[in-house]
């Protein structure tokens, strides 16, 4: 969840040079926003921006937008993106989850001492509740 707050925690900061210096100092700087859909696809995991909202890092708003919950927090996001090496830092931990990840998705299946001429065969296919697997079975050997 960190990776993909981190994420989203930078997106947000490159947006507050889009809102500028406020033309009026009495009235508060809004605080820079994404679309719901947006962060969404930012984070590329959605169920992480409810669990953020609740614990009051992020606040979805009732137009669809997210934004930092608080001035203080878009100030600590705005001070963890502008540390030095931190753009390097993001990327590297990036390309390493996204290598861990792809290694719980390969799975690699042996078969040994298949001795007396037999064979096997394998099939990817759905099982009866619908669930897709790697189904094997045994061929006798040849008479």
């Amino acid at each position: 969840m960190l990776k993909t707050s981190m994420v989203l925690a930078k997106a947000l900061v490159e947006k507050e040079s889009s809102f500028g210096e406020p033309s009026d100092p009495d009235k508060p700087t809004p605080l820079p926003y994404v679309e719901l859909h947006k962060a969404r696809q930012i984070m590329t995991r959605a169920d992480f921006i409810q669990r953020l909202d609740r614990i009051n890092i992020l606040t979805i708003d009732t137009n669809a937008t997210v934004r930092a919950d608080s001035v203080v927090m878009q100030k600590v996001f705005h001070d963890i993106c502008m540390t030095e090496g931190f753009d390097e830092h993001l990327e590297a931990t990036l390309e390493r989850l996204d290598e861990l990840e792809g290694l719980g998705r390969t799975s690699e299946v042996t078969f040994k001492d298949l001795n007396g001429g037999g064979g096997y065969q394998a099939t990817i296919d759905k099982d009866a509740s619908g669930r897709k697997g790697i189904f094997v079975s045994l061929k006798p050997p040849p008479n």
